[in-house]
């Protein structure tokens, strides 16, 4: 036997021992893994059923302390040491359901337990600290509203987003501003439903929208919202208003925003504005413009309209048509209908809906 065949059983051997040491490795860390699993598999069915048997016992609890059968105190020597905030998260889906006297009970019931979410609010993962805002707001908006503003500064845009939505109730008019101050955080969502979010809030934020609308300062696009929500409102003050944004402002979102809110609330005195942005380089506003003009204008703006249908954007013309026909432009339209020409077969189309063919 010579050195060379002893050198190569001797490699075989130890390619043979790493072979089997990895395979005996990674059977361990399947064996640990599996049991790992299972572990917690336990534990959250250990969970859950404790979550069950705190249930069982303050239902039925609760019903009674709303009907007055039960005292607070009687309720809250139900609730172990480690158990507010699962007894919270059991309020909260009562307090979503009820409102009037029995809200104020249940509210009465959580004061003892809310401070600790205040804690929360401020540590742990973005789900948590939302939980403890949605919590929070629920059922102890009144006391905890400063907490609540603090959380619109939240790094998580989702902490954030829910605790403007918790703000944005009817009876608290009173954080509309703190809600448009940070409302540029939330440029990522629907514009329509930010706008309905302050909407929700009553025609007592309307004075801080207005502010807001005029303030050159802010986010174009937060102005937008709230021009949106102004005219959600039908806020006949916001009138002279918006005409003096549309005689200074360039933004396509805030000028469309604001011309639609000045279709709503405006009158024929807001116009000037309006005929100069008939002309727009961009067909949007262009299109806008016209469509206010159609509600607001008079037969002296039939000039406009009659260079409108001849826009090259459809849209435009389309606007154009309509106003022409709602401003006393039927004759014209009948004329170019009969005619072989670009704009017939819109006219034609604009008188049919008009009920006019």
């Amino acid at each position: 036997m010579g050195i060379p065949y002893l050198k190569e059983l001797i490699l075989k051997d130890q390619i043979f021992v790493f072979l089997a040491g990895t395979i005996a490795v990674s059977l361990v860390l399947v064996v640990l893994f599996a049991l790992f699993t299972i572990y917690l598999r336990l534990r959250n069915i250990r969970r859950a059923e404790h979550w069950r048997r705190m249930e069982t016992g303050w239902e039925p609890a609760i019903l009674d302390f709303l009907a007055r059968e039960r005292t607070q105190d009687e309720i809250r020597q139900l609730v172990g040491p480690n158990e507010s905030f699962y007894f919270l998260d059991f309020l909260l889906r009562f307090a979503q359901r009820i409102r009037g006297e029995e809200a104020t009970a249940l509210h009465q019931l959580a004061e003892p337990y809310l401070p600790a979410l205040v804690l929360r609010i401020q540590k742990g993962d973005p789900p948590r600290r939302a939980r403890a805002v949605l919590t929070l707001s629920a059922l102890g908006l009144e006391r905890y509203s400063e907490a609540i503003v603090t959380a619109l500064d939240d790094q998580s845009p989702l902490v954030a987003m829910i605790a403007a939505r918790a703000l944005a109730e009817r009876d608290h008019p009173e954080h509309a501003l703190a809600i448009l101050e940070r409302l540029h955080r939330f440029e990522n969502w629907s514009q329509n439903y930010l706008a309905s979010m302050l909407t929700s809030m009553g025609p007592e934020a309307s004075p801080a929208l207005r502010k807001t609308l005029l303030d050159p300062g802010r986010n174009p696009w937060v102005r937008a919202v709230a021009a949106d929500a102004l005219r959600s409102l039908n806020d006949l003050e916001a009138g002279d208003l918006v005409a003096r944004v549309l005689e200074t402002e360039t933004d396509r979102d805030l000028l469309a925003a604001s011309l639609r809110l000045l279709r709503e609330v405006g009158s024929p005195e807001h116009l000037e504005p309006v005929r100069r942005l008939c002309l727009s380089s961009d067909f949007v506003i262009r299109a806008q413009a016209l469509r206010v003009l159609g509600s607001l204008g008079s037969p002296e703006d039939l000039p406009l309209f009659g260079a409108g249908m001849e826009d090259e954007t459809p849209w435009v013309a389309l606007q154009a048509a309509r106003g022409l026909l709602a401003v006393g432009g039927e004759y014209m339209l009948r004329k170019l209908a009969v005619a072989d020409l670009p704009g017939s077969e819109l006219a034609r189309q604009v008188l049919v809906e008009g009920g006019a063919a």
